[in-house]
């Protein structure tokens, strides 16, 4: 006896039978029916695991030569693209897909665009000064000061000398730097009693001893004083050689911009503010001249650097009067057809260092001295290796994107294979369920009608010709004609590239090589369009742009959805639920969780059943028993 849920289980306890096993004889049908229900959806997990491996073939493909879902191909675009030829190191030449001319002949660079640009009218920091105690000069010989020069650091000692004045001090120390230093690197004034140290282009920096043997008593200077401003102290404490920071608020502008600091920041974080604004400049300080310097991001004539101050004077300490340089356009002489005759030189004009000749562009990097023309001839070619390599490459792909769809669609199928059940996993090896789910996958996309459709049009693609623009009777060719083609039945739709034939034609008419190939249609593809549209898209597009529909047509992802995504989703959303797959495989767990429950119901009422059996032989029993009794004991009175 036992109880399940709110069923009470009587096992034969009274009949002798054993139900169990009656019972489960009884729901064999109904697990077979799970069973198969079960199987279909496996079968459908199966096959939708399939479809995503071909969708990321073909996803993979797409991004590799087209670059996004667009049908404007990178391979068109790189078959197109010419070759710049030229020998010299003042200009930079990129040729595109659009470039119309061959040849380009640059007379003379008359000027480069530049910025405009303010620096500081003088040097901005003060320098290290030496206030001298006139009254202790007898103690000063044998005292240390510790100079460091751009970056080389000497320890000066006052020699044992007679200092009867503050000129004799100057003297001393001048010498002691020349010595050290080299003469004229660093002057040493004196203005009354107070000594000032300045060096041009060179960063010094005065530091006191830590042996304790510094002049504190007799030269009072701040340790660490040098003629270079500190980016990293706030405003309050650096030293300008202007007029000081006054007030706490400071305000200035910039090309109109505005911007409010107080003397508590540093000129490290005023800099990153000016630089990361919308002012369209870059602020900079040079150690060796000792100056900032503002230079618009913008070139040309009309850029421009304007700085005022609002509050405080800031900006008059970092540029005082300010230098500044006006931006130029940059001025060329040149012949678009590459002719040298005078009569064909015209002057290009333009605020940068970057002009398009025709669909080719020709950055400047610099110009001839003086008036010196550079004389520069730029020759456009077609690269012939590269468009072979790059259609061998293209095909060689291709044919691999391809193979994953042929080789499904024929591919055995052996109905004798079915998803195996958990019992029968049991009785099986490892080895025996690998051995028999590889037979069981085997062939489940043989004759699939998407596949089907998706082989059809890529072979349409190369054995349809590609017609000319706006003329439906003449045609450029097809893939054949220039050498690559299909050769066995047996290859399943791959193609084989006649390198000579290939090569030939390249050499001798690239221009039909190209067109059979990129040939762009006077109408845009789109999965909106009218069939009537689509046809004359493809009729009139060369063979990449043919391919590069078929894969929007089933791998779109936006709008319309194409065949594969609505079929089993996009690789690039991880493959959502949305899909019909997802959806159909929901359907039967949906379904196997329905039919579980009502096994589960069927399970119960059997048992019901039995038990009531049981319980009424039970009942029979005991009546008889009590009636045998009844019997007995009347006949033993």
């Amino acid at each position: 006896m036992s109880i399940s849920g709110t069923t009470l289980r009587l096992s034969g306890m009274v009949s002798g039978l054993d139900t169990d096993s009656i019972v489960e004889n009884l729901m064999e049908a109904s697990k077979l029916k799970i069973q198969a229900v079960e199987q279909q959806k496996i079968t459908l997990e199966w096959k939708q695991e399939y479809y995503k491996e071909i969708t990321n073939k073909l996803y993979d493909f797409q991004k590799k030569y087209y670059g996004s879902t667009s049908s404007s191909s990178l391979t068109s675009s790189k078959l197109n693209s010419l070759t710049p030829s030229y020998n010299s190191s003042y200009i930079s030449v990129t040729a595109s897909s659009s470039s119309s001319a061959d040849n380009i002949y640059i007379d003379d660079i008359v000027s480069l665009a530049s910025s405009t640009k303010l620096v500081s009218s003088v040097p901005i920091s003060s320098n290290p000064t030496i206030q001298i105690n006139t009254d202790a000069l007898s103690e000063l010989a044998g005292k240390n000061i510790v100079v460091n020069l751009n970056g080389v650091e000497k320890l000066l000692t006052f020699t044992d000398h007679l200092y009867a004045s503050s000129s004799d001090v100057q003297t001393e120390l001048q010498s002691l730097i020349d010595n050290a230093f080299g003469s004229e690197k660093v002057n040493v004034d004196l203005d009354s009693n107070k000594l000032t140290l300045s060096s041009d282009n060179n960063t010094l920096i005065l530091k006191t001893p830590t042996d304790g043997s510094d002049p504190s008593s007799i030269l009072t200077f701040d340790s660490y004083s040098s003629n270079r401003i500190d980016f990293n102290v706030s405003l309050d404490s650096v030293s300008l050689a202007s007029s000081p920071v006054a007030g706490t608020d400071i305000g200035f502008t910039v090309n109109g911009k505005s911007f409010s600091f107080t003397s508590s920041n540093t000129l490290s974080q005023i800099m990153a503010d000016v630089n990361s604004s919308d002012a369209g400049v870059k602020m900079s300080y040079s150690s060796l001249t000792d100056t900032f310097s503002m230079i618009s991001n913008e070139t040309g004539v009309t850029s421009d650097v304007v700085v005022s101050d609002t509050t405080g004077t800031l900006m008059n300490s970092l540029f005082g009067t300010g230098i500044k340089t006006s931006g130029t356009d940059a001025v060329v002489k040149l012949s678009p057809t590459g002719s040298t005759y005078p009569a064909d030189i015209i002057t290009v004009t333009r605020s940068s260092n970057t002009l398009s000749v025709d669909g080719t562009t020709i950055s400047l990097l610099g110009k001839a001295e003086g008036t010196s023309i550079e004389a520069i001839n730029i020759s456009l070619k077609r690269d012939n290796d590269a468009i072979y390599d790059t259609i061998k490459s293209f095909v060689d792909d291709y044919n691999s994107m391809l193979s994953s769809i042929t080789s499904k669609l024929a591919e055995e199928r052996d109905t004798d294979y079915t998803p195996l059940t958990a019992a029968q996993k049991e009785d099986m090896s490892e080895s025996e369920i690998t051995l028999w789910t590889n037979k069981a996958k085997a062939g489940l996309l043989r004759g699939d009608i998407y596949l089907k459709t998706i082989e059809s049009e890529l072979r349409s693609i190369f054995y349809s010709p590609v017609m000319k623009l706006g003329d439906n009777t003449s045609s450029l060719g097809v893939a054949s004609d220039i050498g690559i083609s299909t050769t066995n039945y047996s290859d399943k739709g791959k193609l084989t590239i006649g390198e000579t034939k290939l090569r030939n034609a390249i050499n001798s008419d690239p221009d039909k090589v190209l067109g059979i190939l990129t040939q762009k249609s006077s109408v845009s593809y789109s999965l909106y369009s009218t069939q009537e549209i689509q046809q004359q898209n493809f009729n009139e597009s060369g063979i990449i742009e043919r391919l590069g529909n078929i894969l929007i047509k089933n791998l779109n992802n936006i709008g319309v959805k194409g065949a594969l995504i609505n079929l089993v989703g996009s690789p690039t959303d991880t493959y959502t639920k949305e899909s019909d797959y997802s959806k159909r495989i929901q359907t039967l767990d949906d379904k196997i969780e329905n039919m579980n429950e009502k096994l589960a119901d069927e399970e119960d009422r059997y048992w019901k059943q039995f038990t009531a059996m049981e319980t009424a032989l039970s009942k029979l029993n005991q009546q008889s028993s009590w009636i045998s009794n009844m019997l007995g004991t009347n006949q033993n009175q």
